[in-house]
């Protein structure tokens, strides 16, 4: 795998159908897997609304999103909020739970993790049916929260999926390759969900139950899947040897080990400090399904509908511009993005004057997907072999622990009023614009001067290693001469 698309300076598309050959195994499941991922999420809030409960009485010609109340802006309102919290409840437990997924990925196994994952996703399907379907158990708010949180303590997928291909690719470029086809088949996974929860809205379902019933059903076959074609890749369980026990103290004190990096690396320091700011904006996609229903009265339905080309962006983008960004300097593609994504979200701010100022950022956003694999592997690179899941660990960690308080707060009656308009619905947006300035910010300003480290150290080291130049023998008589006419 030493150049999966470069083929004497060009492209080759049989290379690249040869040398992915040994590793169809992984991105398969992992593009079934983020069908169904992505379309639990867009099918939390319609789920969640035909869950909520009121006085007023249904009007027979008004969807409302729930059966059991006339008041649209009191559901959109309500189920919001509750959006808010469940996601951000799964989010914060997992950015704690990641860690020590990721520490027993790097011990046990990559594939038990990953199992472990299935497995509860697939019972937290299960669970979501019997709320809908059940009339005893129906709108239970203690097990939806038992749900969102069986999600969150066992979801390691892309930890998990980013770890084997860091086994299978050693070197940077390889990295990038892989990353980018994984990170392609995740997009063309999620905009196949979005256009299938497109499709499920527009029915207008007033019960979720045969739905989340058939993805527990697509969840168990994606566990077998895994079961039959994905090996295990980490050397020491390939190995059979005899796994040192884990106990919760042991695990608990190997996974606190891991903050040394936020006090001993400066560079996860700044990097980490980025990453947070960037997802406390990034919460603000949370809402947009919802401002699209109040600000603009759209149907359910329509923000999929016109939104999901973005993850066919996304893979075009990954796919064509993501091998081109593999070649050159991780620090320029880093640093384009990193401006395009302050650009993006100050655009956003003129969100509720026009609907375009809403889609037209969020589709162009689809065109830097290309730097995610850049992005993965120049943090991969820092880091040793044995750190991988670790370091990709940390990094879910702070993502999910910015993201959950961030959804939180976004959707919460504070930012999210349904019935504002102008300027004062726009608070949402100046708010995600200057998180993501501030992160965006200082995530160029790191990459910039690690270029100009690298830059530095490399010209020092051509002048150490420049051969000398062969010295004539001359006469002080003649050196004398030499500076007298000079």
């Amino acid at each position: 795998m030493s150049q999966l698309l470069v083929d004497d300076g060009r492209f080759g598309p049989r290379r690249v159908l040869l040398q992915l050959r040994p590793v169809w195994h992984i991105f398969l499941p992992y593009g079934l897997l983020s069908i169904l991922f992505m379309l639990a999420v867009q099918l939390y809030g319609p789920f969640l609304r035909s869950m909520v409960k009121c006085a007023t009485e249904m009007e027979p010609t008004v969807f409302t999103g729930s059966a059991h109340c006339g008041d649209a802006n009191l559901v959109l309102s309500v189920a919001q909020a509750r959006e808010g919290r469940l996601v951000a409840m799964k989010l914060l437990v997992h950015a704690f739970a990641g860690p020590v997924l990721a520490l027993l990925a790097d011990s046990i196994g990559r594939r038990p993790v990953l199992l472990l994952g299935l497995a509860g996703f697939t019972v937290a399907f299960c669970i979501f049916a019997s709320v809908a379907g059940l009339p005893v158990l129906h709108g239970s708010q203690s097990l939806m929260s038992l749900s969102f949180l069986v999600e969150g303590c066992t979801s390691a997928f892309d930890v998990v999926f980013l770890s084997v291909l860091a086994d299978l690719a050693k070197t940077t470029t390889e990295r990038v390759t892989c990353f980018s086809v994984l990170y392609g088949m995740g997009a063309l996974g999620h905009a196949i969900a979005i256009y299938l929860s497109a499709e499920i809205l527009r029915w207008q379902l007033q019960n979720y139950a045969a739905v989340w019933l058939a993805m527990s059903i697509g969840m168990a076959c994606v566990m077998l899947l895994v079961l039959v074609c994905v090996p295990e890749t980490l050397p020491s369980a390939q190995a059979k040897s005899r796994p040192q026990k884990l106990t919760l103290p042991r695990l608990m004190t190997s996974t606190a080990v891991q903050m040394r990096y936020l006090v001993s690396n400066r560079f996860l320091q700044i990097w980490l400090t980025a990453v947070l700011f960037k997802s406390l904006a990034a919460g603000l996609g949370s809402i947009y399904a919802s401002f699209t229903l109040a600000a603009y009265d759209w149907k359910p339905g329509d923000w999929q509908a016109v939104t999901w080309p973005f993850e066919m962006i996304s893979m075009g983008s990954l796919s064509f511009l993501g091998p081109l960004a593999g070649r050159k300097r991780p620090e320029v593609v880093i640093s384009f993005t990193s401006v395009s994504g302050i650009l993006i979200h100050l655009a956003q701010i003129f969100a509720p004057f026009a609907p375009f100022a809403l889609v037209g950022p969020h589709l162009s956003a689809g065109f830097l997907a290309f730097a995610r694999p850049v992005s993965a592997a120049y943090l991969s690179s820092i880091f040793p072999a044995s750190q991988q899941a670790k370091v990709q660990a940390l990094a879910h960690l702070v993502h999910d622990f910015g993201i959950s308080f961030s959804m939180a707060t976004f959707s919460g009656p504070w930012l999210f009023r349904p019935h504002l308009q102008g300027w004062d619905a726009a608070r949402p947006f100046l708010l995600a614009a200057l998180l993501s300035t501030i992160g965006n910010s200082m995530k160029l300003a790191l990459v910039q001067r690690m270029l100009r480290t690298q830059t530095g150290s490399k010209q020092q080291v051509e002048m150490m290693t420049m051969p000398e130049l062969p010295v004539s023998p001359r006469t002080p008589k003649a050196d004398s001469a030499e500076l007298t006419e000079c």
